[in-house]
C-alpha cells in the first residue's frame, strides 16, 4: 500500500513537472524527408513516440500469447486423438475377443495410423477382416504392416499364415511357414501350423519328420503325438503302395516297402496296426509270400489275433508248412477263436475241407461270431450244394461280409 502510494506522488510530481516546462517552452520539432514536412510541438511529439511504442510492446504481448496458446491447443488436439486411437484399438480388440469380427475391424483399422504401434491394429484387423469373408481387405491391411515397420516381419509373417491357412491356400501358406521356419526354427506357431499344413496336403513324411520337434517344443502329450505318428506312417505305407502301383509296369517291387519299414522307430516295429498295414500293403502290391513271412516271425515274438486272423488270408509259398506253424501255435492257444478261423481257412489252402470245417465250428462254440457262422455257411454250401434250399439267401449273406477267396469243395 505504501509503495502505491510513493508511485502515485511520484507520478504527480512528474506530470506537474512536464505540464510546467510545456507551459514555459512548447518546443519546436521540424522534420523533412522528400517532399513532406513535419512540424510539431515538442511534447506531442514525444507523447505520440510513447503511445507507438506502447502500442508496439502490447501487439507483441499479444502476439506471445495467441502463439502460446495456439501451440497448447494443437498439443492438446494431438492428445486427443491418441487418446481417442487407443480407446478404440482396446475397443477392436475387444470385439475381436468377443467374435464380433466386422466391428474389430472396423475400430482398429480406423484407428491405426494414430495408434503408437499401428502394425498391431493392422495385424488385429486383417484378422478380423478374414473372418468375415473380407479377403482382400485382410491383404490389403498386411500389406499396410509391411510398409508400416521393417522390425516386425517375423510377426507379420505368422498372422499372414493364419490367414492362407483359413483361406484354405495351403502351398502358399507353406512357403510362408518355411520362410519363417529358417529365422526361429523352433518357434511353437510355426510348428502347429506347419503340422496343420502337412495334414492337409498329406505329405506324411515331412509330418514324420517333424514329430520330434512337436514332442519337443510344442510339449505335445504322448498320447498325442503317438496317435499322430501312427497316422503319419499308417498312411505313409498306403502312399507308398500307391506309387509303386502306379509307376510298376509289371511286376511291382516291394523293396520301397521294405525300405520304409527299416526307417520305422523302434518303439513302433510291434504295433499291430503298423505291422497290419504294412502286410496289408504287401498283399496289395501281390507279395504275399513276403507278408507271410513277416507275419510268421512277428507273430512269434508278438501274438495279436489282428494279426493271426490276417496270417489266416495270405497265400504263402508253402500252404501246408503254414497250417502246421498255425497248428503249434494251437497248441499253446487252444481257446484262441481267432486261430481257429485261421486254421479253418490254411485247412481250406490245404483243401482239407473236413478240417476246415471242425475249426469253424470250433471257433464259433468259443465265440459265435457272424465271420465263423458265415465260413460254416460257405463251406457247407459246397460241400452239399443238393441238398441245401436256401443257397441263394446263404451266398447273399457270404457276399456281404466280404470273405477272403479261398478254395472250396
Amino acid at each position: 500500500m505504501r509503495t502505491f502510494i510513493s508511485l502515485f506522488i511520484v507520478g504527480i510530481v512528474i506530470a506537474l513537472a512536464l505540464l510546467v516546462a510545456i507551459l514555459n517552452d512548447p518546443g519546436y520539432v521540424r522534420i523533412s524527408v522528400g517532399h513532406w514536412l513535419i512540424e510539431s510541438n515538442l511534447w506531442v511529439m514525444v507523447t505520440l513516440n510513447l503511445i507507438l511504442i506502447t502500442v508496439i510492446i502490447f501487439a507483441l504481448q499479444i502476439k506471445g500469447v495467441l502463439t502460446n496458446s495456439s501451440k497448447s491447443i494443437f498439443t492438446r488436439l494431438g492428445l486427443s486423438g491418441a487418446q481417442r486411437a487407443n480407446t478404440n484399438t482396446e475397443k477392436g480388440l475387444l470385439a475381436a475377443l468377443e467374435g464380433n469380427w466386422k466391428q474389430a475391424n472396423k475400430l482398429l483399422s480406423r484407428s491405426a495410423s494414430n495408434s503408437s504401434k499401428p502394425v498391431i491394429n493392422y495385424l488385429a484387423a486383417a484378422h478380423a477382416a478374414n473372418k468375415f469373408g473380407q479377403v482382400k481387405d485382410a491383404e490389403l491391411l498386411l500389406k499396410k504392416a509391411y510398409e508400416d515397420t521393417s522390425d516386425s516381419d517375423f510377426a507379420i509373417g505368422i498372422v499372414q499364415a493364419q490367414i492362407q491357412f483359413e483361406q484354405q491356400k495351403y502351398e502358399p501358406c507353406l512357403a510362408t511357414l518355411l520362410r519363417l521356419k529358417k529365422q526361429q526354427s523352433s518357434h511353437p506357431s510355426i510348428l502347429k501350423l506347419l503340422k496343420n499344413v502337412y495334414l492337409k496336403l498329406e505329405d506324411w513324411q515331412q509330418l514324420v519328420n517333424l514329430i520330434p520337434a512337436l514332442r519337443k517344443e510344442l510339449k505335445m502329450s504322448e498320447d498325442k503325438s503317438n496317435t499322430l505318428e501312427l497316422l503319419a506312417w499308417n498312411k505313409l505305407f498306403i502312399q507308398k503302395s500307391d506309387e509303386i502301383l502306379n509307376t510298376a509296369e509289371q511286376a511291382p517291387s516291394a523293396e520301397a516297402l521294405a525300405i520304409l519299414w527299416k526307417k520305422l522307430p523302434k518303439n513302433l516295429r510291434f504295433d499291430t496296426s503298423i505291422i497290419k498295414i504294412y502286410a496289408e500293403q504287401l498283399i496289395r502290391i501281390k507279395h504275399e509270400p513276403e507278408c507271410e513271412a513277416l507275419l510268421r516271425k512277428l507273430l512269434a515274438q508278438h501274438w495279436h489275433d489282428e494279426l493271426i486272423s490276417l496270417y489266416g488270408t495270405v497265400k504263402g509259398n508253402a500252404p501246408s508248412e503254414q497250417l502246421i506253424t498255425a497248428e503249434n501255435w494251437l497248441k499253446e492257444r487252444p481257446q484262441n477263436a481267432a486261430l481257429l478261423i485261421s486254421l479253418g481257412r490254411l485247412s481250406l489252402r490245404n483243401k482239407r475241407w473236413n478240417k476246415a470245417l471242425e475249426y469253424f465250428e470250433a471257433s464259433n462254440n468259443l465265440q459265435n461270431s457272424l465271420e465263423s457262422q458265415a465260413e460254416i455257411c460257405r463251406l457247407t454250401l459246397h460241400m452239399n450244394p443238393d441238398e441245401n434250399q436256401h443257397m441263394l439267401v446263404f451266398d447273399a449273406l457270404i457276399q456281404s461280409l466280404n470273405l477272403p477267396e479261398l478254395p472250396m469243395p
